[in-house]
C-alpha cells in the first residue's frame, strides 16, 4: 500500500520505483522532441519565405522596406508569437478543463500547469515585443536598432492599426502571465483561457483578411482558423508534456481531448479552405501563394491521418494496456508535422497574394464588402439576403445543440415544453433575419436600417431567447455524473453561469447600466463608424448588443424559479425608458450626422439625405423602445401572476 509520500502529482499511485523514475524523468525525455519541433519549424519557415519570395521586389510594399535580417527576424518573431500563444492556450485548456481538481481548487498538477502557462505567456509577450521592433524596422526602412526611436515606435503603436493590434496582443499576454500566478480555481483558469484566445485575434482585424472584398467572411474564417489551430496544436503539445506524471489518468484525458481535437480539425480545415478561396478568388494554383496553400492543405490531410491513427491505435492502447508509448510515438511525429504546418502558415502570411487585374474591383464594392444596393423596398428587404458568417455559425450551432438537448431530455423522461422550443426557434430566426436579410445589407448604407437592426437584436431577440431557457435545457439533458478527469460539460456550464463574472454582470443595476451606456457609447464614439467600415467589427458589436440584451432582460423577467420581486421588472423598465427617449429625441433634433464621413463617401443616388435618414432612425428607436417596453411589462406581469398562483396552490411543486 503506497504511503502519501509516494503519491505525487495529485495523489496518483506509482506502480514501482522504476515507474516513479520514468515519471519524474518524463520532461527530460521529451527535450529532443521540443528541439526537433523548433528545428523543423525554422527550416520550413526558411524554405517557405524563400520560395514565396517574401524578400523579393514582387512583394507588396509593406513587406519590402527593410533588409533580409529584418524580414527574417520578423518572420521568426511571428512564428514565436503564434507558437507561444498556442502553447499558452494549451496549458490553460488542460488545466481548467481536463486536469483533475481538488475540491473547488486546482490540484497540485493544475497549479504547476498555471505556472507553465505563465512562463509561456512571458515568452508570448517577449515575442510580441520583438515582432513590434522588427515591424517598425520593416515599415520605416531602418535598422533594428534604429527602430527603437521613440517617435517611430509611438507612431506605429498609437496611430497604425497593425501597431495597436500588436499592443493588444502584448497586453493580453502580460495579463495572462501575471494573473496565472495568482489564480487558484478552475473558474479563474477558464477566464484566463478566454483572455488568451482573445489575445490571439487582434492582428486578424488589421491583416490581409480585413482588406478583402468580403471582409466579414475573410476575418471570421481566419479567426476561427487561428482559434481552432491553437486549441488543437497547443492542447496536443501540453498533453504530451503532462503524459508522464498523469499516466494513470491519461486514457480519460486523451479520450476527451480527442473529441475536441476532431472538432478543432474540422474548424481549421473548413476555415482554411474558405480563407484561401477568398484570397485567391477561386482555385488559383498558378502562383506561389497558391502552391503554398496546396502544401498546407496536404499537411492538414497528413494531420488528419495522424488523428485517425490515434483513434485506431494510440487511444485503444491507452484504454487496454494503460501504456503511453504508442500514443506518445504517434503524438511526437504529429507535433513535428504541426510545427511544420504552423511555420508554413506563418510564411504564407508573408507571401504576396496574386495581383488582381486593375479595373476588376469596384471601389464601392471594396468599401462596403458587397455592391451598392438599389433603392430600398419590401422585396429587397425580404429577398436580398447576405448571410453574416458569425451569426450563421451561432444560429446553426444554437439550433443543433438545442434540438439535441430536447431529444435527450425527452428520452430521459424529463420532457420539455413545446412553448420554449418555439420561443427559442423564433429568437434564432429573428437573429438570422436581422443579420442576413436585406436589412443587414442596408444597415451599412442607411442609418435608419441600422437602427432597426440594432433595436431588433437588442430588444426583441433576447426576450425570445430567454423564454427558450437554453441553460435549463442543457442542465436537464447533460448527465449529472462528474467526469473521470477534469470537469464535465455540465460542470463547465454551471461554472460559467454561476461564476463571479456572470453574477456581477447579472446584477440588475449592472445589467441596466450596461444596457443604457452601451447605446450612447456606441453611437457617439468612433466605434460606430469603425463598425460601418469593418464588417467584422459590426458583427461583433451586434453580438455584444444581443448579449447585453440577454443580461438586462434576464434581470427583468427572471429565469426558472428565480422570479424577480414584483416591483423590480417595472422599475428596471421605467428606468430605461427616459434614456431611450432622450436618445431618440436627440437624434431627431440633431443637426450633425453621425459617421458623416462614411455616409458622405457612399455617394448614394437614391433615398433621403443622411441627416434626414438619421432623424428617421431616431424616431424608429423611440417607437421600438416604447413598444418593446410595453410588451415586456405585460410579459413580466403574466409570468409573476402565474408564479404567484402556483406558489399559492395547496400542492405546490417547484417548476422550471
Amino acid at each position: 500500500m503506497p504511503t502519501q509520500r509516494n503519491l505525487p502529482y495529485g495523489g496518483l499511485p506509482m506502480v514501482s520505483e522504476t515507474e516513479r523514475r520514468r515519471a519524474s524523468s518524463g520532461p527530460d525525455d521529451l527535450r529532443p522532441l521540443w528541439f526537433g519541433l523548433l528545428a523543423v519549424a525554422l527550416v520550413v519557415l526558411a524554405v517557405v519565405i524563400r520560395f514565396g519570395d517574401a524578400f523579393g521586389e514582387a512583394a507588396v510594399p509593406e513587406l519590402t522596406q527593410a533588409g533580409a535580417f529584418t524580414k527574417g527576424g520578423l518572420s521568426i518573431a511571428k512564428l514565436a508569437v503564434n507558437l507561444a500563444g498556442a502553447v499558452t492556450v494549451g496549458w490553460l485548456l488542460m488545466t481548467g478543463v481536463f486536469l483533475p481538481g481538488s475540491g473547488g481548487d486546482l490540484s497540485a498538477q493544475g497549479r504547476r500547469g498555471l505556472r507553465a502557462a505563465s512562463l509561456c505567456a512571458v515568452v508570448w509577450a517577449v515575442s510580441a515585443c520583438a515582432l513590434v521592433l522588427f515591424s517598425v524596422s520593416d515599415l520605416f526602412g531602418v535598422t533594428v536598432t534604429g527602430a527603437l526611436d521613440i517617435d517611430m515606435m509611438r507612431t506605429f503603436l498609437v496611430e497604425l492599426p497593425q501597431g495597436r493590434a500588436l499592443l493588444a496582443v502584448t497586453a493580453a499576454a502580460v495579463a495572462v502571465a501575471v494573473a496565472a500566478r495568482l489564480t487558484r480555481t478552475p473558474g479563474g483558469t477558464g477566464h484566463l483561457l478566454l483572455l488568451a484566445l482573445a489575445g490571439l485575434l487582434p492582428p486578424v482585424f488589421t491583416g490581409h483578411a480585413a482588406s478583402t472584398s468580403d471582409h466579414a467572411l475573410a476575418v471570421f474564417s481566419l479567426a476561427a482558423h487561428i482559434v481552432g489551430a491553437s486549441v488543437w496544436v497547443g492542447g496536443l503539445i501540453v498533453l504530451v508534456a503532462i503524459a508522464a506524471p498523469l499516466r494513470d489518468r491519461l486514457p480519460e484525458i486523451v479520450s476527451r481531448y480527442s473529441a475536441l481535437a476532431l472538432v478543432s480539425f474540422a474548424v481549421v480545415g473548413a476555415s482554411g479552405l474558405i480563407n484561401a478561396w477568398i484570397r485567391l478568388g477561386g482555385p488559383h494554383l498558378g502562383s506561389r501563394y497558391g502552391v503554398l496553400v496546396a502544401a498546407k492543405t496536404v499537411a492538414l490531410a497528413g494531420l488528419c491521418a495522424f488523428g485517425w491513427w490515434h483513434r485506431r491505435s494510440g487511444i485503444p492502447a491507452l484504454r487496454t494496456g494503460r501504456r503511453a508509448g504508442t500514443f506518445l510515438r504517434i503524438a511526437a511525429v504529429e507535433i513535428l508535422v504541426m510545427g511544420a504546418t504552423m511555420a508554413l502558415a506563418t510564411g504564407l502570411s508573408r507571401t504576396p497574394t496574386p495581383e488582381v487585374p486593375q479595373g476588376t474591383l469596384d471601389p464601392m464594392t471594396l468599401r462596403l464588402g458587397f455592391p451598392m444596393p438599389g433603392p430600398p423596398g419590401v422585396p429587397r428587404y425580404v429577398l436580398d439576403w447576405r448571410l453574416d458568417p458569425l451569426f450563421v455559425t451561432l444560429v446553426v450551432t444554437g439550433a443543433v445543440l438545442y434540438a439535441l438537448g430536447v431529444v435527450r431530455a425527452r428520452r430521459g423522461g424529463n420532457g420539455w415544453p413545446v412553448s420554449r422550443t418555439v420561443a427559442w426557434s423564433a429568437g434564432l430566426a429573428i437573429v438570422l433575419a436581422a443579420t442576413g436579410s436585406g436589412l443587414a445589407r442596408y444597415s451599412m448604407v442607411l442609418f435608419s436600417a441600422h437602427m432597426v437592426q440594432h433595436m431588433v437584436l437588442c430588444l426583441v431577440a433576447p426576450v425570445l431567447l430567454l423564454l427558450g431557457s437554453p441553460v435549463t435545457l442543457a442542465l436537464r439533458a447533460l448527465p449529472a455524473e462528474p467526469a473521470a478527469s477534469g470537469r464535465s460539460p455540465r460542470e463547465l456550464i454551471e461554472a460559467a453561469v454561476s461564476g463571479r463574472a456572470a453574477r456581477l454582470l447579472s446584477r440588475p443595476l449592472v445589467a441596466t447600466a450596461l444596457f443604457i451606456v452601451s447605446l450612447y457609447v456606441f453611437y457617439h464614439s468612433p466605434l460606430f463608424e469603425a463598425s460601418l467600415r469593418n464588417h467584422a467589427i459590426h458583427s461583433l458589436t451586434m453580438a455584444a448588443f444581443v448579449a447585453i440584451g440577454l443580461l438586462y432582460f434576464r434581470s427583468v423577467i427572471g429565469i426558472r424559479n428565480d422570479r424577480p420581486p414584483p416591483a423590480r421588472p417595472f422599475l428596471l423598465l421605467l428606468a430605461v425608458v427616459p434614456f431611450h427617449a432622450l436618445f431618440g429625441i436627440g437624434l431627431m433634433a440633431s443637426g450633425d450626422v453621425l459617421a458623416a464621413d462614411w455616409f458622405t463617401r457612399l455617394t448614394r443616388t437614391w433615398g433621403t439625405a443622411p441627416l434626414h435618414d438619421q432623424r428617421v432612425g431616431g424616431a424608429l428607436a423611440l417607437g421600438f423602445a416604447g413598444i418593446a417596453t410595453l410588451l415586456v411589462m405585460l410579459l413580466a406581469h403574466r409570468r409573476m401572476r402565474g408564479h404567484a398562483e402556483l406558489t399559492a396552490a395547496p400542492h405546490f411543486a417547484s417548476r422550471d
